[in-house]
């Protein structure tokens, strides 16, 4: 069976690696995570996506600063390639190759060696032959109580400490993985504070859940119509605009006008993605964040943080928002009880 075609770095980092192209997509970028990291200052997070798409296989730029060049020519959106085509993402090329067999070559068998006549038996007994399977169960108890132990470790210190939040509630599992956005100084939860109130259910599903969907044209529903006479094309570029200035949630509004209007903008699937990624990251940051200064009764700066929450989560049937809303009020109340 074959392969499907693959992309083969022939000049800088990745050079002599090989990825399989897939319906799915290749991401190239800088960030860790995307299937071809190339870790190189001149080449942008999301920098590219190439995908098979009804047999063919497409390049995207997603929004590179560089941007990416097929056979020398930039590309503004995207392009259909061919093997044999070179894709250039800053200092690093890639070529389209073909796919390779996953069955060998078909080996002949060899001769059976010529039979050596039988020797006369020996008086002396054969040497017991060892059996495996005694080995495997003691293998399989020795790895069971060593499991064993590590449970009933688990419940010391280090057990308690991490079985508390469980116990009671805790901020998203999310805060472990986001640093404080730049110049928020957010202070440790000291003894003897005010206990902070927690969501119900502090799952990473849950978080990723509040904006970002699994399928970017599914929620289409409740996009409002372009304005006669625009293009998708117009709507693209009026949504770069706004991402580029932070203003990622009209951004994502526009990208989806677009979508709406022309089904196959890839493009648009791509950077919706993208937008809903980067606002769960920024939503979960101020709403561990405004747990925190609750924490600390810094009243007024949790009410801040969780007054931005509701404004990059508008939608009030939001699960994210409602708990906004509650912990709002309850830090407005506090600070007109101090």
């Amino acid at each position: 069976m074959d392969r499907g075609p693959a992309l083969l770095g022939t000049q800088g980092l990745l050079a002599g690696k090989s990825f399989t192209i897939t319906m799915e997509g290749l991401r190239i970028g800088r960030e860790v995570g995307n299937e071809v990291h190339i870790d190189d200052g001149g080449v942008s997070r999301q920098h590219a996506r190439v995908l098979l798409h009804n047999g063919a296989v497409w390049v995207q730029d997603a929004g590179s600063r560089n941007g990416i060049f097929v056979n020398g020519e930039r590309v503004p959106d995207h392009k259909q390639m061919k093997v044999g085509d070179q894709l250039t993402v800053g200092a690093h090329i890639f070529e389209v190759v073909p796919g390779a067999s996953t069955t060998g070559p078909v080996v002949p068998p060899r001769a059976a060696p010529a039979q050596k006549p039988a020797a006369a038996p020996s008086a002396a007994p054969s040497a017991p032959k060892w059996k495996i399977w005694p080995f495997v169960l003691v293998i399989l108890l020795v790895g069971s109580f060593i499991a064993c132990i590590g449970l009933v470790g688990s419940g010391g210190d280090d057990g308690a400490a991490s079985a508390a939040p469980a116990a009671g509630g805790s901020a998203y599992s999310l805060s472990t993985m986001l640093e404080p956005a730049p110049g928020t100084v957010v202070p440790p939860a000291g003894a003897g504070s005010v206990a902070a109130p927690v969501p119900a259910t502090p799952t990473v599903a849950d978080a990723l859940a509040v904006v970002a969907g699994a399928d970017p044209s599914a929620s289409l529903a409740n996009v409002p119509d372009a304005p006669p006479g625009t293009s998708s094309r117009e709507l693209v570029e009026l949504a770069q605009g706004m991402y580029d200035s932070g203003r990622l949630s009209e951004a994502k509004k526009q990208y989806q006008m677009a979508l709406k209007i022309d089904a196959a903008c890839a493009i648009c699937k791509v950077r919706i993605e993208r937008i809903e990624v980067e606002l769960a990251a920024k939503v979960q940051q101020q709403f561990d964040a405004g747990m925190r200064y609750f924490d600390s009764m810094q009243f007024s700066q949790a009410v801040g943080a969780w007054e931005t929450v509701l404004m990059l989560v508008p939608e009030p049937t939001d699960p994210m928002h409602v708990r906004a809303v509650e912990y709002l009020q309850k830090a407005k109340d506090a600070s007109r009880g101090r």
